[in-house]
């Protein structure tokens, strides 16, 4: 179940149950029950003929609304119901999104059942590890022995295939000439085993599927996307790193109830939830002791993950693993496509390094807090060179302009940047288009 509050924002209540429903048809929703009421509505909805259900309940005042969403889909059910109360609103600026909004409540929650979990004493069963106040790092490796400096070879000008001069930027490491499609270490080394994926989406496709990922944001709806100024669209094949990493040792922290990886306000909200669950289902009992004493576990790791690494050193998006995965499955030999292809500016041992890296920040994303850290990460096999192919979609609204890239084999928006629209560009004016 999600709940949120809208303050301030002088929503229109007569219109807003026809306004939710109707984007809730468009989003493939079948609206099975419509109770309204003085100051409150509810509505019921199913998908498909084996579909969820959703219960959406709006109750309140014009500058003061309470809203509950529970069952099926139920984040994009809420984005959809915000989407309506903006619609609706005569001052939507006021209005705080619901991701926010619980956010803010699990921080405020954290501090709350942090200063509650102070004042009981907590008998930890058996062995009582530490509360640790800074992670402890695992052992630093004995140095290797510094290798003899290789002699720099000269970078070559014309392919040694055709003929032709090659051109490429000073950082690129492995190229392909744009006449032959002869592929060239320019190092002088051999070239590592190499792949490319498919093109399954066209252009056409991939700015519809960006469309609908910009229609996702935050007061933000889909005939807005539509209008906006959609310019470039370019295919580049990307060259990306699969390296496999084998990951071994122990941890000795608390458990995360999902990967907290992507940001520090992220770790804090699900420490705040898992907190909340241990105060309330054992009050002033011995719930919430254990709810604290028993997230913290020794953890064996031992497990191989696959890190994608993308060869480019000013790379607009680098994937994490298990966010983005390389359909190997679908990769055909490297050849010559005609689109523009991008050189290698990263070495396969740096590839490696940069792997072992993000292999371990994966473990690390598992346990919100760490008192022994002793995993190590070691390269399994060869690395294995792919080109990717996505499309780069360019677009301009409110005066500012944004990108998406969308993966041309498999139709997935790897990154996307969605406006947040200044105070009264929702506000259509006689005569005027919303860009």
């Amino acid at each position: 179940m999600i709940t949120a509050r809208y303050q301030g924002a002088g929503v229109n209540f007569a219109a807003l149950p026809k306004t939710l429903q109707e984007y809730l048809r468009q989003e493939g929703w079948s609206i099975k029950k419509l109770s309204p009421g003085a100051q409150s509505f509810k509505v019921v909805a199913k998908k498909g003929f084996l579909g969820g259900k959703v219960e959406v309940e709006v109750r309140g005042v014009p500058d003061d609304i309470f809203v509950r969403v529970e069952g099926s889909d139920e984040q994009d059910v809420m984005d959809t119901v915000e989407r309506a109360i903006t619609d609706c609103a005569s001052n939507p600026s006021a209005i705080t999104s619901w991701r926010q909004q619980a956010l803010q409540m699990a921080v405020q929650t954290a501090a709350q059942v942090a200063t509650f979990m102070r004042q009981l004493p907590i008998p930890m069963p058996g062995a009582q590890p530490p509360m640790p106040t800074a992670p402890q790092p695992a052992p630093a490796p004995t140095p290797a022995p510094a290798a003899p400096a290789q002699p720099q070879v000269p970078k070559p000008t014309e392919c040694p295939n055709c003929g032709a001069p090659l051109v490429y930027s000073p950082e690129d490491l492995i190229t392909v000439c744009e006449y032959c499609g002869y592929t060239i270490n320019l190092t002088g080394g051999s070239l590592p085993p190499m792949a490319m994926l498919p093109v399954l989406v066209d252009g056409a496709s991939a700015i519809e599927i960006a469309k609908d990922h910009v229609a996702k944001g935050i007061l933000i709806t889909k005939g807005m996307a539509e209008r906006a100024e959609w310019g470039s669209i370019v295919l580049r094949y990307v060259p990306i790193w699969h390296v496999s990493v084998q990951v071994q040792g122990e941890v000795l922290g608390e458990k995360a109830l999902v990967k907290a990886k992507s940001t520090k306000a992220k770790v804090l909200q699900e420490v705040a939830l898992e907190a909340i669950g241990g105060f309330l289902g054992g009050f002033l009992g011995r719930g919430a002791r254990r709810a604290v004493a028993d997230r913290w576990t020794r953890t064996t790791i031992s497990e191989v993950i696959e890190v994608p690494v993308v060869a480019r050193r000013a790379a607009a998006f680098q994937p994490e693993p298990g966010a983005y995965k390389i359909p190997l499955e679908r990769k055909e030999p490297f050849r010559k496509t005609g689109e523009e292809t991008l050189g290698v500016e990263v070495s396969a041992q740096e590839a490696v390094e940069k792997a072992k890296a993000a292999a371990l920040e994966e473990v690390k994303a598992r346990f919100t807090t760490i008192a022994q850290f002793n995993v190590w990460a070691t390269p399994v096999g060869e690395p294995e060179l792919i080109y990717a192919p996505w499309w780069f979609v360019e677009y301009r609204m409110g005066g500012r302009s944004f990108s998406v890239i969308v993966d041309a084999c498999t139709g997935k928006v790897l990154a996307g940047q969605r406006p947040w629209l200044p105070k009264g560009f929702l506000r259509r004016r006689k005569g005027e288009e919303v860009a």
